[in-house]
């Protein structure tokens, strides 16, 4: 019975963090956007973008997920991400944008 307790409380918390921002981007409001069959939570702070995939897929790479959160950032933000300037893996990224309000 405990190793049901147990195994119930390592999976919620597992859950759980999976819909989290880095602490740097967790008071910024999100924009949700769809592209393709990701959905994005998608934050900004000055010139970084943040971008947080909510969906589940199957094995993206980081290189497939790419494009599509481009195009995230653009649709949410207005701004362009800089090609050499992703961070992060298939589900949490940070790029940096050239925004025209900056």
């Amino acid at each position: 019975m405990k190793f049901r307790t147990a195994s119930a409380l390592i999976c919620a918390v597992t859950v759980a963090a999976c819909d989290t921002p880095s602490p740097e981007f967790r008071n910024v409001p999100a924009q949700v956007v769809t592209v393709g069959q990701s959905v994005f939570e998608v934050r900004r702070k000055g010139t970084t973008v943040e971008l947080l995939r909510t969906n589940a897929e199957y094995a993206p790479t980081f290189a497939s997920i790419i494009p599509r959160a481009a195009q995230a950032v653009q649709m949410a933000t207005g701004c362009t991400a800089r090609p050499q300037s992703w961070t992060g893996e298939q589900t949490l990224m940070q790029v940096e944008v050239d925004c025209p309000d900056t």
